[in-house]
């Protein structure tokens, strides 16, 4: 009898186990369950925030599920990027994260996170590339006569910026060093009091957003001379790429977001997610409201994240390095 006993103990003991070893995976299969909570970045109302916020309406969709926008902002995405780092990998805290996630390891002392190690891709969000724009008073109309002009009058020019780090700066100084310029780089806190310098002639040019740019260009406020997009964009079609108008190659600069979750949140989640967000590549109403904000929808794989990564973390960061433009503080 003892024995009966205790293989009946050792029997229990083992569907106990059992059970809890399916628990996890049960949850997993019915995910989403509850609301999910989506940081992003910026603050409301800015470009990358209402674009996100209509591609997680989307998602939101798919999933049949609440998708909540937390905005968290500070220190150019660091203070949400370390936040990220401490919040559960269950699939209810996700990131749409900047191409500054992995700029910011290589520029700021405060990044407490590594982006390869702490967070597990799941798809692109979106593209927002650049315009370089002109003052008028320049007399330019094209990359060609733009050149010539700075060339014969070094250090009299300056390119303005909407921040140091951010990659209107980096595109300046790409910019700078892919054509042998020598321009004063002014950097300004955001895009839209560099605008109103550019407008007012205290600085010459300046690489902005295709949604800040286009109006001006429009009214005539400013002179259009090339986009950092490797294709010319729907937006102003007009207007050459850079390397159309320079015959120069590989020159790209843009802003991009991603889908991102907690490192060790399961693959079954991640999968799910990831197949939701390919549905919306078939959403041409979405795309085309994004693209009339100078925003291109990017839906991808999780491997094309990582190469986005790869590249922009390589490129950008040995820029940054030979321009010594690591933070002191």
């Amino acid at each position: 009898m003892p024995n009966v006993s205790l293989r009946r103990f050792i029997a229990a003991l083992g569907c106990a186990a059992l059970a809890l070893a399916v628990l996890p995976a049960a949850a997993q299969t019915d995910y989403p369950n509850k609301p999910i909570k989506v940081v992003v970045p910026y603050a409301p109302g800015g470009m990358t925030d209402t674009s996100s916020r209509a591609i997680l309406d989307r998602l939101s969709a798919q999933l049949g599920q609440t998708i909540v926008i937390e905005n968290r902002t500070g220190a150019a995405s660091t203070v949400a990027s370390n936040y990220m780092v401490n919040q559960p990998a269950d699939g209810y805290t996700l990131y749409a994260a900047p191409v500054s996630l992995v700029v910011n390891p290589v520029l700021q002392n405060a990044v407490q996170y590594d982006p390869r190690r702490d967070f597990a891709p799941i798809s692109m969000l979106i593209y927002s590339p650049f315009v370089l724009q002109v003052n008028p008073s320049l007399g330019v109309k094209n990359m060609k006569d733009l050149l010539a002009l700075v060339r014969a009058n070094p250090d009299k020019y300056a390119i303005g910026t909407s921040g140091l780090g951010s990659i209107n700066h980096l595109a300046a100084e790409y910019f700078i060093r892919s054509f042998d310029l020598k321009l004063a780089v002014v950097h300004y806190r955001g895009g839209a009091p560099a605008a109103q310098d550019l407008m007012g002639g205290t600085i010459q040019m300046m690489f902005s957003a295709t949604n800040e740019a286009a109006p001006l260009i429009q009214s005539g406020r400013t002179v259009g001379i090339a986009v950092t997009t490797t294709k010319r964009l729907p937006m102003l079609p007009e207007l050459p790429t850079v390397e159309e108008a320079a015959g120069i190659k590989d020159f790209e600069a843009v802003f991009w977001m991603a889908l991102v979750a907690p490192a060790g949140t399961p693959q079954p989640v991640i999968a799910k997610l990831q197949a939701s967000m390919q549905a919306l590549t078939r959403d041409n109403e979405l795309r085309d409201s994004l693209a009339a904000k100078g925003v291109e929808l990017k839906i991808s794989t999780p491997e094309v994240v990582r190469q986005h990564m790869d590249r922009d973390e390589a490129k950008w960061g040995k820029l940054i390095r030979d321009l010594g433009l690591k933070e002191t503080s």
